[in-house]
């Protein structure tokens, strides 16, 4: 299993991150009846052996309306890209559950089945184009067959798909995992990242540390700062300051840069404007000469009788 995958196994094995993603991101109807409160995770051991089942997460919740079956489950899959075969997966996945449940209690107990919710969580940057319903595979018999019809929806949180506005208005560590993860540059990760650190409470301190094994493994790699993921304190603290420290030396290397480029147009106006035309490799030395040079060869233009003269060691 590849660290990314590992770490939105742990991310959503944690109560905070399970609730909020229901909350501001599925934000459906039922989500309202469930008593976050009650939150379990369940084993599942029973599908072991399933292709790609390890990246599941399985959480039970009590109802609040007092209703029965007593339990909503909520069955996640995380993927990295869309993947075809998903409603019949689901359909597997479900039914091996609904089997273990039923193995677990005697036949007497079994009235009704829990409500089990398929979600799947697609952190890849393709688009998820799938049939998200399991019945609109089937191909067509009569319309006296359609009752035979299986019937299977899954809910999909397409994480690249969510606006940067829509994440902006959110209030939930999710949404800054989303904005990180869609952040083109450090500035970005910096402002998610302090949101974060402050949004989460130094009690929640193994969800911390899940965000920063995250940052360090998969987010600072990718922003060319792999050198300094050998960290052993892997804290969102130690992440911000890394970042403030990295755009401070970036916006000094811009600056240097921005000068020493307006040095380079200078020295080469004024060696124009004595000799002529000049050759590229001429140019080309002149652009990528350093600042001190730069300003050596602009005082010998003044006194220089040739391009000799101007170059000299």
């Amino acid at each position: 299993m590849g660290q990314h995958d590992l770490s939105y196994r742990v991310f959503f094995s944690h109560l905070r991150m399970i609730c909020d993603l229901l909350r501001e991101i599925v934000g459906e109807q039922w989500v309202d009846l469930l008593d976050f409160d009650s939150g379990e995770l369940v084993n599942t051991s029973f599908v072991r052996g399933f292709k790609n089942r390890e990246t599941d997460v399985i959480w039970k919740f009590r109802r609040k309306d007092g209703g029965e079956p007593v339990y909503v489950y909520i069955l996640m899959e995380f993927q990295s890209r869309p993947d075809p075969s998903m409603p019949v997966r689901f359909m597997v996945y479900v039914g091996l559950f609904y089997q273990a449940l039923l193995a677990s209690q005697p036949v007497a107990a079994w009235r009704q089945l829990p409500l089990v919710i398929p979600i799947v969580m697609n952190t890849g940057g393709e688009r998820w184009n799938v049939a998200t319903d399991l019945g609109s595979l089937i191909g067509d018999l009569d319309p006296s067959a359609e009752i035979y019809r299986p019937q299977l929806r899954y809910h999909v949180i397409d994480e690249a798909a969510y606006p940067r506005d829509e994440l902006e208005a959110l209030n939930g560590p999710v949404a800054d995992l989303f904005r990180i993860e869609k952040s083109a540059d450090w500035k970005e990760v910096y402002s998610s990242v302090q949101r974060l650190r402050q949004r989460l409470s130094p009690t929640e301190d193994a969800l911390r540390e899940a965000f920063g094994d995250w940052l360090y493994e998969v987010i600072l790699p990718r922003l060319g700062l792999s050198e300094k993921a050998a960290s052993t304190n892997r804290t969102l603290e130690e992440v911000e300051t890394m970042l403030a420290e990295s755009i401070d030396r970036w916006n000094r290397e811009l600056r240097e840069e921005g000068v020493q480029e307006g040095e380079a147009r200078v020295v080469l106006r004024l060696l124009r404007l004595k000799f002529g035309p000049l050759e590229p490799e001429i140019e080309d030395r002149v652009r990528s000469a350093d600042a001190d040079r730069l300003l050596q060869w602009g005082e010998r233009v003044l006194t220089a009788e040739s391009l000799q003269d101007v170059f000299r060691s």
